[in-house]
């Protein structure tokens, strides 16, 4: 029973992450920021430095529960999931060349507690806008077929049924408008990177 009512949380967090609804990001950040921010700072970084790498795993987190690689009726929770990210970016920053001689300590269960009126950077909310944008701009037909298969959860079969088409043809709308949002994904992060290589 306890679980059901776990899983429906965790699934209306996951719709409204999707819808980008501040509420549910606000509230993943009150919740789970603190375990990363402690993971961070005792390994060799700064509060600072745990709000940028949670500001990225919440736009993997945005990313993946768009495109329905993310499930929260299984062991793993949105916490896990945001701090197996994070945790992963921030040993990628400890294994770069600036960090090189930099210490990862051992992982406890000791956490170091944020301040209860932490909000949540605007970088997560600008990102997530951003993606957003480029979800917005994909035809009709491509929303319809992406909103009902990964926000709905609706099958294959009736998404075709509801459209006049059959599945295979389903199958291909789909493949084709995740490869459009992922193209626009990918031109919109090679624009920022020539625009940092020529500030």
């Amino acid at each position: 029973m306890e679980r059901n009512a776990q899983t429906s949380v965790e699934n209306g967090s996951l719709a409204g992450l999707c819808r980008s609804d501040r509420s549910v990001l606000q509230a993943l950040y009150d919740r789970h920021f603190p375990a990363v921010s402690g993971y961070v700072v005792r390994n060799s970084g700064t509060v600072r430095d745990a709000q940028d790498v949670f500001q990225e795993a919440m736009t993997v987190l945005w990313l993946n529960a768009r495109e329905g690689r993310v499930r929260v009726d299984g062991p793993e929770d949105l916490g896990a999931y945001l701090f197996r990210v994070a945790k992963n970016k921030w040993l990628d920053v400890l294994r770069s060349t600036d960090h090189r001689n930099m210490r990862v300590a051992m992982e406890s269960d000791d956490l170091v507690q944020m301040p209860a009126e932490v909000n949540m950077d605007r970088t997560v909310e600008d990102r997530i806008a951003g993606l957003r944008s480029m979800y917005g701009r994909l035809d009709e037909r491509c929303r319809t077929v992406l909103d009902q298969f990964y926000f709905e959860r609706k099958d294959l079969t009736i998404i075709a049924e509801g459209l006049g088409v059959d599945v295979g043809s389903i199958r291909t709308i789909k493949y084709r408008c995740m490869m459009k949002l992922r193209g626009m994904k990918e031109a919109a992060v090679e624009g920022t990177s020539h625009e940092e290589r020529r500030s």
